[in-house]
């Protein structure tokens, strides 16, 4: 398996910080959750960032995500899905190795939930304008990843699924 940076890309709730940290563990790489280091980047608590309007968060996650990148490999990181709705930022996306972590809207919404770091939307939102992020973002996740792993209710399967994806080289970069 080469040493690279991995980022866990997809919506809200996909699950990057669980399979983050089991990813972690298993490949004994460091793990960067974006809500911590956004925290940390801001020195806002996850309270206040989880109240900041949609925005000006966006902005903070922008800058969360470029410091990641410049940490060295390897690593493990979650990434902030709002980073995807920029082409530089996309552009950086491929350069990496991107997973994208894809789930069905329907259980997107039920477990992103309304409280938490850029849950903000989702208590605002109506389910048409969760729907059309859905859709405008899905085929963006998927043209910046190097694996798109449609997830089970299982977190360590679908961890066990990327390492074995890494270690057989089954992925075309």
């Amino acid at each position: 398996m080469r040493s690279e940076k991995l980022l866990l890309i997809g919506p809200m709730g996909a699950g990057k910080s669980t399979i983050g940290k089991i990813l972690a563990q298993e490949l004994k790489w460091p793990y960067f959750d974006n809500d911590t280091e956004l925290s940390q980047l801001s020195g806002l608590s996850a309270e206040e960032l989880g109240e900041m309007p949609v925005a000006e968060l966006h902005v903070l996650e922008a800058l969360c995500f470029k410091e990641i990148l410049s940490r060295p490999a390897p690593s493990i990181s979650g990434v902030a899905g709002s980073v995807i709705d920029k082409e530089g930022h996309r552009e950086l996306i491929k350069g990496e190795f991107a997973i994208y972590l894809r789930l069905p809207l329907a259980e997107i919404i039920e477990r992103a939930g309304y409280s938490g770091i850029g849950r903000q939307f989702t208590r605002v939102a109506d389910d048409a304008q969760i729907r059309e992020r859905f859709t405008r973002r899905d085929p963006l996740y998927r043209a910046c990843a190097k694996l798109t792993l449609d997830l089970t209710s299982s977190a360590e399967e679908d961890a066990q699924a990327i390492i074995n994806a890494l270690k057989e080289g089954d992925i075309s970069t």
